[in-house]
């Protein structure tokens, strides 16, 4: 509202000076806030700024300062943090178990791609318990800004690594299905058919698909974002982000079909099964919200049960599946020495079965002992050296 030399806000009770206010390009938004978008302050109530000659503002209140009380979106988000934090101790502590080497290292099998899981379930409980404590700030201030950023870069960095994190364990059970049988049988696999070749492609193709996810939903300009602009929100970036997550994630199922076809096993690990099926459900909804500007989670009016029960939750409980699978198997090495006990006590077993081919004859009788035939007692008579005809001299 003008009157005059006067600009005013929050209904007429504050009032400022134009011509200051034009020369450098601020503007009173009806939300009660002036800005430049170089700088934005609070006009209302008790937040009464003065803006001086050169453009500068003294007892101002910048429009991303927390003013409000916290709302449901902060309250889940501290519990959300929690529970990512406990998830991040019992990461560390999986690391720690399957980390370790208890057999010499060889090139074929390292070490590290071990914990490769161990480390993306790490980031992504890193990741998602700094968005959990971000998201307190969301709801409480006038203006989404900075808070909002780092809510929702974090949050959606959250299924890229969640995504990494069951790769990683599908691409460590066929590993290991491969060691197996190659500690069983030192030729049953080849390093240069088909099936390695496959193997050598396969994490290429993924990390591709997962980066370009990443790239194109986080690596932008986030100031339109955090002001909910429709035509941002639901831009070209977004929805092709969303669906190169969907092609990781199909890539992924690919690579245990193809694996299963290869190792033979019986059935597949319901570990794996479980968290490619709850992940997908984050990636659906990242999908519709990419298209649908009503359910975007990047949208400051969201409802809090979008995105913690269909953003949040997927990713806890795909973790929560992996740590468990950590929990219940054991270490790698020890596995394999068991495996090699048993097929040391079988071998002795068979062996000790087997008959004896020294106590058996050609069509398999028993011969008799030399130990139960009657000997001679009688020697054979020694030569006669002093000529008197003695005999069986002892």
């Amino acid at each position: 509202m003008a009157d005059g030399g006067w600009l005013y806000s929050d209904g007429g009770r504050q009032r400022f000076n134009a011509t200051t206010l034009k020369q450098y390009d601020y503007v009173i938004y009806p939300n009660n806030t002036i800005s430049n978008y170089s700088s934005c302050v609070l006009a209302f109530g008790g937040y009464i700024p003065t803006v001086i000659g050169n453009g500068s503002w003294y007892n101002s209140t910048g429009c991303d300062t927390p003013v409000r009380p916290i709302r449901t979106r902060g309250i889940v988000g501290i519990v959300a943090a929690i529970i990512f934090g406990v998830l991040l101790v019992l990461s560390l502590v999986a690391l720690n178990k399957h980390g370790k080497s208890f057999l010499p290292a060889e090139k074929r099998f390292r070490l590290v791609g071990r914990r490769w899981p161990w480390y993306w379930c790490i980031i992504t409980a890193s990741v998602g318990m700094i968005s959990g404590f971000t998201a307190v700030d969301v709801d409480r201030v006038w203006v989404l800004g900075t808070a909002a950023i780092f809510h929702f870069i974090f949050y959606l960095v959250t299924l890229p690594a969640c995504l990494s994190a069951i790769w990683e364990m599908t691409r460590n059970w066929a590993s290991f299905e491969e060691r197996k049988g190659v500690d069983e049988d030192f030729a049953r696999y080849r390093q240069d058919d088909l099936r390695s070749k496959i193997e050598f492609y396969e994490p290429l193709l993924f990390y591709l698909f997962n980066f370009l996810s990443f790239f194109l939903s986080i690596l932008r300009a986030w100031n339109p974002i955090a002001r909910s602009n429709v035509n941002v929100i639901t831009d070209g970036r977004f929805q092709a982000s969303s669906i190169f997550s969907l092609l990781a994630w199909i890539t992924t199922v690919v690579a245990h079909l193809i694996a299963r076809h290869y190792y033979k096993t019986r059935k597949a690990p319901w570990k794996i099964t479980i968290s490619l099926l709850i992940i997908l459900i984050r990636i659906a909804f990242n999908i519709g919200s990419s298209f649908n500007y009503s359910i975007s989670q990047l949208r400051y009016q969201a409802t809090p049960a979008y995105i913690y029960c269909l953003g949040y939750l997927p990713v806890i409980l795909a973790i929560s599946v992996i740590l468990y699978s950590g929990w219940k198997e054991p270490n790698e090495d020890q596995e394999l020495l068991r495996l090699r006990n048993i097929r040391i006590a079988t071998l002795d077993q068979e062996m000790s079965t087997m008959p004896d081919r020294k106590s058996t004859g050609k069509h398999g009788t028993e011969r008799k002992s030399h130990a139960n035939q009657s000997r001679r007692t009688n020697r054979p008579p020694t030569h006669d050296y002093w000529g008197d005809n003695r005999e069986n001299l002892v």
